[in-house]
C-alpha cells in the first residue's frame, strides 16, 4: 500500500511540473483564443482529490499540450478567484474558452465524471 501511495504521489508530481503555478503576485493570465483548463487544488486535502488527478493522468495521454498549460491554484491563492469562476472551494477544475465557463467541476466526484465532460470539449476544438 505504501508503494501505491509513492508511485501516485510520484505521478502526481510528475503531472504538476509541467503546469502553470499561479502564485499571490501574479495575475491570473487566460489566452482568450484557447481552451484552458484551471484546476483549484488544495494540497493539504489531496486525498478529496484522487479522482481528479487520475482524470488529468487520462488526460495527458490524448491532451498533453492542454495538460502542460493547465493552470493550477492552490487554496492559498483560490479565494480571490471564487467569485470570478463562481466556486466556492476546492476541489474544481474548469475549462474556460473566450471569457466563458465551458466545463465546470467541483466538489468531491468521480474520475468519470470529470473525465467525460472535458474530453467531450477538449476534442471539440
Amino acid at each position: 500500500m505504501k508503494g501505491l501511495l509513492l508511485l501516485f504521489i510520484a505521478s502526481l508530481l510528475f503531472i504538476t511540473s509541467s503546469c502553470t503555478h499561479v502564485d499571490s503576485k501574479e495575475d491570473l493570465k487566460i489566452d482568450q483564443n484557447t481552451k484552458q483548463l484551471i484546476f483549484f487544488t488544495d494540497d493539504q486535502a489531496y486525498e478529496q482529490e484522487v479522482s481528479y488527478y487520475d482524470a488529468i493522468i487520462e488526460l495527458k495521454k490524448e491532451f498533453p499540450v492542454d495538460i502542460k498549460n493547465m493552470k493550477i491554484i492552490t487554496a492559498a491563492n483560490a479565494k480571490k478567484y471564487y467569485d470570478q469562476f463562481d466556486i466556492d472551494r476546492c476541489p474544481a477544475i474548469l475549462l474556460v474558452y473566450k471569457g466563458n465557463i465551458v466545463v465546470a467541476i467541483k466538489g468531491e466526484t468521480t474520475k468519470d465524471q470529470i473525465l467525460e465532460p472535458l474530453y467531450t470539449a477538449l476534442k471539440n476544438k
